[in-house]
């Protein structure tokens, strides 16, 4: 039997769940820069994304949940020649990202989905200097606690190990001046 002192879902139940998620990732995260994908263009046959423009960032505060470095550090030979992966692993707030960078991005036409972080979206991460692009949004865990979820967890992988052809990215000047403002 559930315990019924709790609602088990009450909106300033969720509202505190929130908020202490919202604090901790500002006191223990690190500072990132969002930067969404713009399509700039789609080939008509298969409707694939060919071109893609990066011209906008938003600070947002992230906790790295990865600590002891980079995972997936493993070397693979493969036709493409020797490859070494690095992958990140960032949660984020579910709140801040839907009060604060969903309503900046919504009105953009070239953004397919503006409500949560998409897969093909890039990362700056300024600790290590690095660009990362987003492989995997996992926006069910925890899984409802209190019949709500509060964060979204990226899978990001550095962007100079994925094999895309750099003539099919537009990445704006001002992005990798983020650091000296």
């Amino acid at each position: 039997m559930l315990n019924p002192f709790f609602l088990q879902g009450s909106k300033s139940e969720q509202g505190l769940i929130q908020d202490l998620i919202n604090e901790q990732l500002r006191m223990y995260g690190v500072e990132i820069y969002y930067i969404p994908r713009k399509i700039a263009t789609i080939s008509k046959v298969i409707r694939e994304v060919v071109q893609s423009v990066f011209n906008n960032a938003y600070p947002l505060e992230a906790y790295v949940e990865n600590y002891e470095g980079y995972d997936g550090s493993v070397t693979i030979l493969s036709k493409f020649g020797v490859q070494a992966t690095n992958e990140l692993t960032l949660i984020i707030s579910r709140e801040r990202f839907e009060t604060y960078i969903s309503p900046l991005i919504e009105n953009y036409e070239e953004v397919l989905i503006s409500s949560r972080p998409k897969e093909g979206d890039l990362i700056y991460f300024p600790l290590g200097d690095r660009l990362f692009e987003i492989k995997y949004v996992e926006h069910e865990k925890p899984f409802y606690q209190l019949q709500k979820n509060y964060v979204y967890e990226l899978r990001c992988e550095d962007r100079k190990s994925t094999r895309l052809n750099s003539s099919h990215l537009v990445i704006s000047y001002a992005v990798f001046c983020l650091k000296k403002k």
